[in-house]
């Protein structure tokens, strides 16, 4: 079971949306949880949860949602093939405690945590929102998507040596054979983080997805 910190809707009244928040490799839930502090007045009906990864980093510090001591694409493959099912019925499972269905939930990823908000859209069909932070995305073998499908944004810095900026182009025209439209935003001069200008963006992101329809059960 995976556990974390969590904001609770700033209207201090029921949860109606459910942001899931996930890291990147080597970090935990208290790294990026800050987020939600930021966002909460744009979504007041909204909790926020950053979960820990699945396991502790191989680094020695942090956690981890997969190992990436080899880069190799075939080998990312392989590890969100473990990761995301383990995911997907914790987020299930989440949902479910707080009677809400998954047009209700929207992913924030980090690097690693980008990658598995994306996969996680082929294990949730229905997810409203998924916002991706310095990313990359690795198509699953033979999985399709059917509507209806997410809303996406991508944000990158074009100064990251850490998932280099090509790796975002790439994601960006491959969302696109999923019959994807995503949003995207350049942050010049920005390296492997989050500044400003993408906080900002990945906020109004969030909040124009729950407000395009109505995605919200109540109990």
């Amino acid at each position: 079971m995976l556990s974390g910190p969590s904001i609770p809707p700033e209207n201090g009244g029921q949860t109606r949306q459910l942001v899931v928040i996930l890291h990147g490799y080597g970090a935990d839930g208290e790294n990026l949880i800050d987020l939600g502090q930021s966002w909460s007045e744009m979504l007041p009906d909204a909790e926020f949860i950053a979960p820990n990864g699945i396991e502790p980093c191989e680094m020695g510090i942090g956690y981890q949602w997969f190992g990436l001591r080899d880069y190799a694409p075939f080998n990312i493959r392989a590890g969100l093939d473990r990761a995301t099912p383990l995911v997907a019925k914790w987020i299930k499972a989440e949902l479910q405690t707080r009677s809400l269905p998954l047009e209700a939930l929207s992913l924030v990823g980090f690097s690693q945590g980008t990658m598995l908000s994306l996969d996680l859209m082929f294990h949730l069909q229905g997810i409203k929102n998924i916002l991706g932070y310095s990313g990359a995305f690795y198509p699953p073998v033979a999985k399709t998507l059917s509507d209806p499908r997410p809303n996406v944004m991508l944000v990158h810095g074009d100064m990251d040596m850490v998932v280099p900026y090509l790796a975002f182009n790439e994601a960006l025209k491959n969302l696109c054979h999923y019959n994807l439209n995503p949003e995207s935003l350049t942050c010049s001069g920005l390296g492997h983080g989050i500044d400003m200008q993408g906080l900002q963006a990945g906020g109004h992101f969030l909040k124009n997805g729950y407000a395009s329809a109505d995605s919200v059960i109540i109990a």
